[in-house]
């Protein structure tokens, strides 16, 4: 989910944060870049709300969670419109396709553990996501 189309929501923030490490606690919400708490971002509120409903769906009682992060190495670059690595087109506030200028670019390595009492689980993802610098606003 970090590296989806709900990423979007947090697009800006993550411009301000720039590279660093990215620590999300879904049990609560709550965020740390390189080491320092950090105004909640919209992105944990997503990932805490589907995780918890998810749960609920599945049976299992939040309680039984010891622990759910997600860590996110982040690298951030600027680079031209032309200079782009994915295929995805971004439409400005009249509608129309974005097609020069200024992307931010980050390179995300995922990294997430589940822990219960009795078991530990992990996944990980590798992703670029890329948008026009200041987007969705501009």
């Amino acid at each position: 989910m970090f590296c989806g189309w709900r990423l979007a929501n947090a697009y800006e923030a993550l411009e301000q944060l720039g590279s660093g490490t990215l620590e999300i606690d879904v049990l609560t919400g709550e965020s740390r870049f390189n080491g320092g708490a950090i105004a909640e971002l919209s992105i944990a509120g997503e990932l805490h709300s589907w995780f918890t409903e998810d749960c609920a769906k599945h049976g299992i009682e939040i309680d039984d969670i010891a622990s759910a992060r997600l860590t996110a190495q982040l690298v951030a670059a600027r680079v031209e419109a032309k200079q782009r690595s994915t295929p995805v087109h971004h439409i400005d506030t009249a509608g129309k396709p974005i097609r020069a200028g200024s992307v931010t670019r980050f390179d995300i390595h995922c990294e997430a553990v589940i822990a219960t009492d009795g078991a530990t689980y992990t996944a990980s993802k590798q992703s670029c996501e890329e948008w026009p610098v200041g987007w969705p606003g501009s």
